[in-house]
This record gives structure tokens, C-alpha cells and sequence, in this order.
């Protein structure tokens, strides 16, 4: 590795830990490119040669955290890969909680993207076995829909149960719907 490409993975790195930082402080919305400049130290045309917007980092953010959020051991039981996200939220890594609690719309739509392709094709065998009758569409949609919102109120108000305890909640839910 040469002197240079050294040099840009350790800006990027400032940068990217800087906009970490203030995520879980002040949340998205609030956050700017000059805070992010400022307590990554750098020069705004630097932050600019490296991330050309605030919601491209951000996008680089969500790649990187869903990229290991939804990494599929085959070997795990769909319970124990859906507790394994719900762990990951619990551990805040990489202030994923932050960007969840705070609602911002692009992290919740790439994390529903990921459900969707990750999650859905897990449970909806059985969910279109059971209801033939209701499109696919809303089927997946419920399914997505509940997770988040599930995730949501485990972090915010249970969580003194454990995350297999709370996908267990969430599986009989989903499957008391298909009887």
C-alpha cells in the first residue's frame, strides 16, 4: 500500500467515524457536513473529493452495515438469523440503533430492501401456503412492516426479553395470521 492510498483510508476512516459519532449524538437530520468536517478534522474540499454529499456517506454507511447485518450463515435456523439481526441492533454497532430510532427515511428504506430480499423469502413459503388467497405483495409487506416495528419496540420499551424470546413473539404472531 502506497504513502497516498494510506493517507485516503485514514481520511476516510475520520470521516466516516466522525459521522458515526455524530449520528448517535445528534442524529441524522441534525448532523452537517460542517460538523462532520469539523470533528473529523479535514478540509471541506477533502470531505467533498471523498463523500460529493452527506446522504452518499450515509449510503456508504447503510451498504457497509446491512452487508454484515444480513450475512447469511446457511446453518442458522430462520429464529436464530432473525435473532442474530436483532442482536446486532441491540449491540448498537456502528450506531445502527441511532439510525433506526431516528426514523430517517433512507436507512429505513434500504433496511427494508434487505427484509425484503433477506428476511421475506425465509417465511413466506408458509405464509403463501397458508393465505393463497392474499398477493404476495402484502404478505411480504406484513412481514417487513412487522419486523421493524417489532425491532422498534424491543429497543425502545422490552427490552428485558431476550431477542429469542421477542422473535419468538414476532414468528407466532406471523403464524397465528396463517391459521
Amino acid at each position: 500500500m502506497t504513502k497516498i492510498d494510506r493517507r485516503i483510508t485514514k481520511t476516510k476512516k475520520s470521516i466516516y467515524t466522525a459521522f458515526l459519532q455524530l449520528l448517535n449524538e445528534k442524529g441524522y437530520e441534525a448532523t452537517t457536513v460542517q460538523d462532520i468536517i469539523d470533528l473529523a478534522d479535514v478540509g471541506r474540499s477533502t470531505f467533498y473529493s471523498h463523500y460529493p454529499s452527506k446522504e452518499l456517506l450515509l449510503d456508504e454507511l447503510c451498504q457497509k452495515l446491512f452487508h454484515h447485518l444480513f450475512e447469511r450463515d446457511d446453518q442458522l435456523s430462520p429464529q436464530d438469523y432473525l435473532a442474530h439481526i436483532f442482536q446486532h441492533f441491540k449491540k448498537n454497532q456502528d450506531h445502527v440503533t441511532s439510525l433506526l430510532l431516528s426514523k430517517n427515511d433512507y436507512f429505513i428504506r434500504q433496511l427494508r430492501k434487505e427484509l425484503e430480499h433477506d428476511v421475506y423469502p425465509m417465511l413466506a413459503d408458509e405464509l403463501i401456503q397458508a393465505h393463497p388467497n392474499i398477493p404476495h405483495s402484502y404478505l411480504k409487506h406484513l412481514v417487513v412492516t412487522n419486523f421493524i416495528e417489532t425491532l422498534t419496540w424491543w429497543l425502545k420499551k422490552g427490552k428485558t426479553y431476550t431477542e429469542q424470546e421477542v422473535i419468538q413473539f414476532y414468528l407466532e404472531i406471523l403464524h397465528a395470521n396463517s391459521k
